[in-house]
């Protein structure tokens, strides 16, 4: 396989993944592993079975919703709504042509489109926007997990893993433009009040935003601790240097989730040792099952951060810090998924034949 699709070539790519992971930690793994990985059939013109279910299943949900709109927008009153859904169809079909050209590409058979017009010749009255709205958000908010899953999973091929997290990113930014347009419209259900001894100087929380405070913080803990214990048992000075840095990642966030509890007293979950030592040989355990084990952690945060987002609908202030959270986390995976891929440690999925 030549270089085509990395224009960079071995040197560029070498120094791109350094950038993106940890400055100087991998600057050491040798070019012969970097050309065994990244020119190999797995990650340039080949994708695994899930990916292929991830594009099927990407468009099903694309068409699924473009049809979707199109019906209700035949019974839409308000004007603003109106424009709001045209909006989501004109993302929608930049999106389901980059999804069908990958079908195309990798040769994955797509689902029945929608068809092209869906109009009624009648208004019916007793379909209210309320309605609508309601029912294109139950359709936004269910769609927005089976995306996340698809960054989540597609592990083998990099150029598509971008592609879905790109689509991602984006959904995420129309699901919060429409559900704040819904709330000045008076068209959403008022969450329960998270209430304290105290007066809070913003906005008020909801029980469920109050919860994810909690949650976040008692999982960063139990991350930091975890993470503590496994650089006892860490071999390549690389991926000790990841770990390090991983923790001071993970400290640095859960001293923000600390701040944010006290800012709207929600209570503090007990925090974890101040070191990790373990008594046991360090020999008993490979650098590769951790890098599996911190991996699927980072997979289960990103889940943790997107029920977060979808859910904190009360606190605007609240919800971008765990978008930011969200985002920082894509990043890691990314990053730490190119790393296990450089050392081997990363799971070969079944690939795709067509």
């Amino acid at each position: 396989m030549g270089t085509e699709n990395y224009p960079l070539g071995v040197a560029g790519i070498r120094e791109m993944i350094k950038r993106e992971l940890l400055g100087q930690t991998i600057f050491s793994l040798y070019t012969r592993r970097l050309r065994q990985v990244f020119f190999d059939k797995h990650n340039s013109g080949h994708i695994s079975t899930v990916e292929a279910f991830n594009i099927w299943n990407s468009l099903r949900a694309r068409y699924a919703s473009i049809q979707t709109h199109k019906t209700d927008m035949n019974f839409v009153h308000d004007r603003d709504l109106y424009m709001l859904l045209r909006n989501h169809l004109s993302h929608f079909g930049k999106q389901v042509n980059v999804l069908e050209k990958a079908a195309k590409d990798y040769k994955v058979k797509p689902p029945a489109r929608p068809p092209e017009e869906i109009n009624f010749t009648t208004k019916i009255d007793e379909i209210t926007d309320d309605y609508i709205f309601k029912r294109i958000y139950a359709d936004l908010h269910a769609e927005l997990f089976a995306l996340s899953r698809a960054t989540r999973s597609s592990t083998t091929n990099d150029n598509l893993r971008k592609i879905f997290n790109d689509i991602f990113l984006v959904h995420i930014n129309i699901f919060e433009r429409y559900y704040k347009y819904g709330k000045l419209k008076g068209w959403t259900d008022i969450e329960p009040s998270y209430t304290s001894f105290k007066e809070v100087e913003r906005e008020q929380l909801s029980v469920s935003e109050a919860y994810h405070i909690w949650d976040h913080l008692n999982e960063r803990y139990d991350q930091i601790q975890l993470t503590q214990f496994y650089l006892t048992f860490a071999h390549d000075a690389d991926f000790k240097k990841i770990l390090s840095r991983g923790l001071t990642e993970l400290t640095k966030q859960a001293s923000i989730l600390e701040k944010l509890a006290t800012k709207f007293y929600v209570p503090l979950p007990k925090k974890p040792p101040a070191f990790q030592e373990a008594s046991v040989d360090p020999e008993i355990m490979e650098d590769n099952f951790v890098f599996r084990r911190l991996f699927t952690g980072i997979q289960a945060a990103i889940g943790l951060h997107i029920r977060a987002v979808v859910e904190t609908v009360r606190n605007d202030y609240l919800r971008e810090e765990f978008y930011k959270l969200l985002k920082k986390e894509l990043e890691i995976l990314d990053a730490y998924l190119k790393y296990g891929k450089l050392k081997g440690w990363l799971p070969a999925v079944p690939t795709y034949s067509p």
